[in-house]
């Protein structure tokens, strides 16, 4: 009877750890890469347009609409798999970090962000994503975040 019970016991701490590993990336929001590459400081402080050390939800959408135009070659408002992680994802993005360029293009992260599921990710769809994140990272729901909130993270809970 012991003998199960210590089973039972790892076999749910087992299952805790597993649920918790696949919550922390939220996977609706982001990989596990991207959510460590995006709570860095440095990427806060690229977002921080005012350096006041705070990020608001309009900083945000500014440096998110200006990364979608780096993005976005062809200037037709949406980006094709060729566009995300084509030849030119070899190129970091000047205003963010190489481990948050890289794990933002992948491919995975693309297909989380095409929500009607087309093979592209227009700027809308960008946009919402990132304003996904934000909220999520926002626990104080004051429109900003401080940087205990970033630190915090998509890995946190």
């Amino acid at each position: 009877m012991n003998f199960q019970l210590k089973n039972a016991a790892l076999a749910a701490s087992m299952l805790l750890s597993v649920s918790a590993t696949a919550f922390a990336a939220d996977a609706m929001l982001a990989t596990g890469g991207y959510a460590r590459q995006l709570q860095k400081m440095e990427m806060m402080k690229m977002l921080d347009a005012d350096g006041n050390h705070m990020v608001t939800a309009a900083e945000a959408d500014s440096y998110y609409n200006s990364v979608f135009d780096v993005l976005n070659k062809d200037g037709d408002d949406s980006l094709e798999a060729s566009e995300w992680a084509g030849p030119s994802n070899k190129t970091k993005i000047d205003f963010a970090t190489g481990g948050y360029s890289r794990e933002l293009r992948s491919m995975k992260m693309m297909k989380m962000m095409d929500a009607d599921g087309d093979h592209k990710v227009t700027r809308e769809e960008f946009l919402n994503h990132h304003r996904a994140v934000f909220a999520k990272l926002d626990t104080s729901t004051d429109q900003q975040l401080d940087a205990q909130e970033w630190a915090k993270g998509l890995l946190s809970k």
